[in-house]
């Protein structure tokens, strides 16, 4: 079993999401934030793809002029301007 110092703040707020009633232990709030994480990494890894296959598809000679980009996101959003 790990035991650690969480520190005053984040023991803080471990205490609060278990009297709140969202959390019935410490151990679950542990659970819970490693999966968020697991979670958060996995969005993270899956952002970066998005970009390298829009950086490989602008290599490739795909996409549109930034210009014209924005010109488009201006006509259907105009409050953007």
């Amino acid at each position: 079993m790990i035991h650690t110092d969480l520190g005053p703040e984040l023991e803080a707020i471990v205490l609060n999401l278990i009297e709140s009633g969202k959390y019935s232990s410490r151990a679950q709030v542990l659970r819970e934030s490693v999966e968020f994480k697991g979670w958060r990494d996995a969005q993270l890894r899956a952002f970066d793809a998005s970009i390298e296959r829009g950086i490989a598809e602008i290599k490739a000679g795909g996409g549109i002029p930034a210009e014209e980009a924005f010109e488009r996101l201006f006509e259907k959003y105009p409050d953007l301007r």
